[in-house]
């Protein structure tokens, strides 16, 4: 009775060591008989994950931290992981650290570099060691929030110490000057808009008369070719030569014509010369007509006789019998 006892009692101490040992596996996400297989990461620092903790796959649980160990040159830290074997990792894995809750717990999650590009991960030189990067930890964010308000507090005092009456007086003048300017440019851009439509026109007048040009040349070209191809050129060439000869010969004419001339002005010039002595001897008086320029009797007699010789005209108009006197036998 006794050892019936004390077997009972051994298989219950078993039992339990047994149930204990099932508790921790199952705690530490482990499954009887399911192969495992171990994964390296690298990190420059890993937070506050130990070992034991979650490794996780799109959130599905799929292994635990085994080890984490500081490289031995001090660069980096290397994480030793134990996941599931069966489980089919992303293409080009990297692994993230970050916070599970908000009571301090971590977890390793495994994603493809393409989803999260934005991150500095630590390469390693072993290519079967995944590239990792850690994430701040919720009282390293509280930190730098805190950093944050902070700086705000301090940006908000002096935001009013330099934001004052005066400031915005002389932000609503520049505001003002501002809108002015605007109106001005506005103003501007619109008759230098009229000044170009102006120039486009005369361009486009231009142009326009340019091509006029253009067709007038090329008819003076037809014009030409047709008269190089026929005998005109010929014929023009010949009325050039014969009127080269001719105007030779007026050359010839002009330049006898321009000595008789000349002589005709030396004469002419004698002639003014003798003339002008003229006009001096009877300015001076001298000589007959002279003397009859310079005497005003003789111009005052040849007067009284005009007018003696219009009254005897009169007379005679009127009473013609008196100075002719006709008899018929």
């Amino acid at each position: 009775m006794k050892a019936r006892n004390e077997v009972t009692v051994g298989a219950v101490v078993i039992l339990a060591i047994a149930l204990v040992v099932a508790a921790t596996i199952w705690m530490q996400g482990r499954a009887f008989g399911r192969e495992e297989m171990e994964l390296r990461a690298r990190f420059r620092e890993v937070g506050q994950l130990q070992t034991g903790n979650s490794v996780k796959v799109r959130g599905v649980l799929i292994g635990r931290v085994e080890a984490i160990d500081l490289e031995t040159s001090g660069a980096g830290v290397l994480v030793t992981m134990s996941v599931q074997a069966d489980v089919r990792l992303p293409e080009d894995p990297v692994v993230l650290l970050a916070p599970e809750s908000m009571f301090g717990d971590w977890q390793a999650e495994i994603f493809p570099r393409t989803s999260v590009p934005e991150y500095d991960y630590a390469e390693a030189p072993d290519a079967t060691v995944l590239p990792g990067a850690t994430l701040p930890d919720i009282s390293r964010l509280t930190a730098v929030a805190d950093q944050i308000a902070h700086n705000m507090a301090t940006l908000s005092e002096r935001f009013e110490v330099a934001f004052t009456q005066e400031t915005a007086d002389n932000i609503r003048r520049a505001i003002d000057n501002i809108q002015s300017v605007s109106a001005q440019l506005t103003q501007l851009v619109s008759r230098q808009q009229r000044a170009i439509d102006g120039v486009a026109d005369d361009l486009q007048e231009t142009t326009e008369a340019l091509g006029e040009a253009v067709a007038t040349i090329n008819r003076t070209f037809t014009q030409v070719e047709t008269a190089i191809a026929g005998d005109k050129l010929v014929n023009i060439v010949a009325s050039a030569e014969e009127a080269s000869v001719r105007i030779d010969s007026l050359s010839s004419e002009l330049l006898r014509t321009s000595r008789t001339m000349g002589a005709a002005a030396v004469t002419a010039d004698t002639l003014m010369r003798s003339i002008g002595e003229i006009a001096g001897a009877i300015s001076r008086g001298e000589g007959t007509f002279g003397l009859m320029m310079r005497d005003t009797t003789l111009y005052w007699r040849i007067v009284e006789t005009n007018a003696e010789l219009q009254a005897l005209l009169r007379d005679l108009r009127l009473n013609p019998r008196r100075y002719i006197n006709v008899r018929i036998f």
